[in-house]
């Protein structure tokens, strides 16, 4: 358990919250900063507990639960009075030591077993280190068996739905851009009909060899936004050698912000700014091209004297 809850900026500009209502917001933001949340996204919480910490009665945090499991963003099990929310481990991967350590701790204090076959999943789907994470857990499918890390063969023994399928596209190419160089003959960022094949090799040829995470950040960012977009964005990276993940990453939340999601949307506003710019086609100053009031300094000066008289 945290004393801290990072909330990214995002949040208020995320297409589900904008459409959410201030009481449903309200909530959302509770579910994800409350007292009892947990590094892993799984943890107990009573409905006693809402109703004290919220203000809400009864029937009104069982309507807003049920709510949200119909917006598919969480799950209550009302038998061992325990939530989980399905993008947490999007936003809080254990990506160090201490966080794996973490998580691993709480996932054995998790009563429901179907929450921990789901969180496997989750973890799986994002390339995280599962041999670790889930190490001496075990999840009771039809045999009772532990859970090996990195291995298919347990996904397929869980009994899940087909929205909580185990998504492994791509996992190919990822693999790929982590071996061997892939080469292309035409440049990749002139193209309008990129794949996620083409991002990986991209990054690769321009800022460096992909670890992981950074296969991982980019095909969450390809869930969201064109694959031609996260191209510019490497780009601009180049262009001004700030060659990392976090600074594609900014420059891709500064042009989520504006709405741009496709080429033909950055081209446009890139052609805008550029006739924003202090500077005119001439090289000189705009401000110079403003007509200047003219003065006589001497009259001026007799006013502020008292001469003029």
């Amino acid at each position: 358990m945290a004393k801290y809850r990072q909330l990214h900026t995002q949040f208020w500009s995320d297409g589900f919250v904008l459409d959410l209502t201030p009481e449903e917001k309200y909530f959302y933001l509770y579910l994800m900063s409350n007292s009892k949340t947990s590094q892993c996204g799984v943890y107990e919480l009573p409905i006693r507990i809402i109703e004290m910490e919220t203000g809400y009665n009864r029937e009104t945090v069982i309507k807003l639960l049920k709510r949200f499991e119909e917006y598919k963003k969480i799950k209550y099990c009302t038998e061992t009075k325990e939530i989980m929310i399905f993008n947490w481990s999007k936003y809080n991967s254990p990506n160090n030591a201490n966080a794996i350590k973490c998580v691993n701790k709480e996932i054995k204090n998790i009563k429901n077993k179907d929450f921990i076959k789901l969180l496997y999943i989750k973890y799986y789907d994002l390339h995280l280190d599962i041999k670790k994470i889930f190490e001496g857990v075990f999840v009771f499918t039809d045999k009772a068996e532990p859970l090996k890390g990195g291995s298919t063969s347990v996904t397929e023994n869980i009994d899940i739905t087909k929205d909580e399928e185990v998504t492994l596209e791509n996992e190919n190419i990822i693999n790929d851009a982590e071996s061997e160089e892939i080469v292309i003959d035409k440049k990749i960022e002139d193209s309008n009909t990129c794949k996620f094949e083409d991002v990986i090799t991209f990054f690769k040829k321009n800022i460096c060899k992909p670890k992981q995470y950074e296969c991982k950040k980019l095909k969450e960012w390809s869930d969201n936004i064109d694959y031609d977009v996260i191209i510019m964005a490497i780009t601009e990276a180049t262009k001004y050698n700030a060659k990392n993940i976090k600074y594609i990453e900014n420059v891709l939340y500064s042009w989520e912000e504006k709405g741009l999601k496709t080429k033909e949307d950055v081209e446009v506003y890139k052609k805008g700014w550029k006739g924003n710019k202090k500077y005119n086609s001439t090289g000189k100053d705009r401000w110079d091209m403003i007509e200047q009031r003219q003065y006589d300094f001497k009259e001026l000066e007799r006013k502020l004297l008292g001469w003029e008289d």
